[in-house]
C-alpha cells in the first residue's frame, strides 16, 4: 500500500504542474525542457524527478487535476436544488468567460496534440475524460427529472458528449477568435444547454 503524500509534498508536486504548465503555455510541450520547469519553480531538477518520472508524468498529473476541477464543479452543481437552473446562471456569470481563457487554450490544444501521437498520455486523456462523460451523463439525467426515464442511455450520453463538445469549441475559438462577444455567446450557450437538459 503506498503513503499517502503528505500536505508539504503535495504542494510541491502543485508548484511543479503550475511551472510546467507555464512552459507549455509558452514553450509547447517538446520546446519546454526540465531544467526550465524546475527554474521556473524555484527548485532542482534532481528535486522535480524525485516527484516525477518525466515530461509525460507531469502532463498526465496535469489532465488529471483539470479532470478533477471539472468533476468537483458539476458536484457543485449537482448540490445546487435546481442544478439545471445553477448551470444556466453560471454560463452568464462567468462560465463563458472561464471556458474562453487563451492562455487554458493553449495549454488544452497542446496536450491534445501530444496525445494525438503519445499512446500513454491518450490513455490519461481518455480515461480523464470517461470519467468526466459519466459525471455529466448524470448531470443530464438529474436535469432531465423524470423525463430521463424516457431517454436512452445512448440519448443520455449524447447530450454529454454534445455539451462537452461546446465548450472545447470555445475554448479552441478564444485563440481563432479572440474578440468574440462573449456575453452574446452566454445567452445563446444558455439557451442551447437549456434544450439539451430538457426531455
Amino acid at each position: 500500500m503506498s503513503a499517502v503524500p503528505s500536505d508539504r509534498s503535495q504542494a510541491r508536486r502543485q508548484q511543479v504542474l503550475d511551472a510546467a504548465a507555464d512552459c507549455f503555455r509558452r514553450r509547447g510541450f517538446h520546446g519546454a525542457g526540465m531544467a526550465e520547469i524546475a527554474k521556473t519553480a524555484g527548485m532542482s531538477p534532481g528535486h522535480i524527478y524525485n516527484l516525477f518520472e518525466n515530461k509525460d508524468d507531469i502532463i498526465a498529473a496535469i489532465v488529471e487535476h483539470d479532470r478533477d476541477t471539472i468533476v468537483q464543479k458539476i458536484n457543485d452543481v449537482q448540490r445546487e436544488d435546481d442544478a439545471l437552473r445553477a448551470m444556466l446562471d453560471w454560463i452568464e456569470s462567468g462560465g463563458i468567460e472561464e471556458s474562453t481563457q487563451a492562455s487554458d487554450a493553449a495549454l488544452g490544444l497542446e496536450i491534445m496534440a501530444e496525445a494525438s501521437r503519445n499512446p500513454r498520455l491518450a490513455a490519461v486523456v481518455q480515461a480523464s475524460e470517461a470519467k468526466v462523460c459519466q459525471k455529466a451523463c448524470a448531470l443530464v439525467q438529474q436535469t432531465l427529472g423524470p423525463g430521463a426515464e424516457a431517454l436512452s442511455a445512448d440519448e443520455i450520453k449524447a447530450r454529454a458528449i454534445v455539451v462537452s463538445a461546446l465548450f472545447n469549441g470555445l475554448m479552441v475559438l478564444s485563440v481563432a477568435q479572440p474578440q468574440m462577444d462573449k456575453a452574446a455567446v452566454a445567452k445563446v450557450m444558455r439557451r442551447v444547454l437549456n434544450l439539451l437538459h430538457t426531455p
